[in-house]
């Protein structure tokens, strides 16, 4: 019996070594079927102290390597905290579902593509309270080198209360970081990881008694970097399966038009969330102004945005 207790942590070793050169690929594929919640096991489930984990930690508004803290609580002893910005923290990277998966086009068409997918795609929508813009946060962290075997707890959490916990099993041994390594490039830099980051933006949201066919509005700013101050005005359309967004600036004053993308494709006041980016400063939304589809203006439409950083 001991043997083949033995031969399960010799096999476990084995196939982590195997798998540490397939980690991207796995993590994206673990994620993307967990869009929308946690996972309660680190990736891996088993490792050595000192090896590179994987947390899906969900679907995390505000959680960049700046603005977290990640506590790792071993089987005995003491924790281990990752303040803000640690080294340890490799990468944190939302992992978007692909738009033509079966859980996305079976929830848009209402058939479904594989089975038990629209039930899926119902189960993400209730964990993101209806937002249909999914991602899966993933915080790749090194693991202390003084971990003992056993069951560690690895938290993770930011200034607005949101968190993630996962538990692994550490297993005898010496590990080492993950190398990241990719074809053609050796092992990913900080700046490459750090290019996969969120960067600051402003999300604006809406609300009202009833969803519009169709809304336009201004988003007013400081002057923009061609005209004598910072930044450049990108707008982000999570949704473009969904609605259509044209939009235009001209260094001062952002035009958008939201439209829908087919007849009855918007349904919730969340279809027509838009993100603003690119380093600019004071944005406020102004003339809002929202239509049914027989071009009447529909009252009591507002708009809110909320800055990540």
């Amino acid at each position: 019996m001991e043997r083949q207790g033995n031969d399960r942590v010799d096999c476990r070793v084995a196939n982590q070594v195997r798998l540490r050169r397939m980690f991207p690929v796995l993590v994206s594929i673990f994620t993307l079927v967990c869009a929308g919640c946690s996972g309660s096991k680190a990736f891996h489930e088993y490792a050595r102290a000192g090896d590179t984990v994987a947390v899906a930690a969900g679907w995390l508004q505000n959680t960049l390597p700046q603005n977290i803290t990640v506590t790792i609580t071993p089987s005995s002893g003491p924790s281990t905290v990752y303040p803000p910005g640690a080294a340890s923290v490799r990468a944190v990277v939302n992992m978007y579902a692909d738009p033509v998966s079966s859980m996305v086009v079976s929830r848009e068409t209402g058939i479904d593509q594989t089975s038990y997918a629209s039930t899926y795609a119902f189960t993400t929508g209730v964990n993101t309270g209806g937002d249909k813009d999914w991602w899966q946060t993933v915080v790749f962290i090194d693991l202390p080198a003084s971990l003992p075997a056993g069951t560690a707890t690895i938290r993770i959490a930011n200034a607005d209360g949101e968190t993630a916990t996962s538990t692994l099993e550490i297993i005898s041994g010496t590990g080492q970081p993950n190398s990241l390594h990719a074809k053609g490039t050796g092992p990913l830099s900080k700046p490459m990881l750090d290019a996969l980051l969120r960067v600051n933006h402003y999300t604006i949201n809406f609300s009202g008694p009833v969803v519009p066919y169709s809304m336009q509005m201004e988003l007013v700013h400081d002057a923009d970097k061609l005209h004598g101050g910072v930044g450049s005005a990108f707008v982000v359309n999570p949704l473009g399966y969904i609605k259509n967004v044209a939009w235009t600036d001209d260094g001062f004053t952002a035009r958008v038009l939201m439209t829908p993308a087919r007849d009855g494709a918007i349904t919730a006041m969340s279809d027509f969330k838009i993100y603003i980016a690119g380093d600019l400063e004071n944005v406020a939304v102004t003339n809002l102004q929202a239509f049914d589809r027989d071009g009447i203006p529909v009252a009591g439409v507002t708009a809110a945005l909320v800055y990540i950083e």
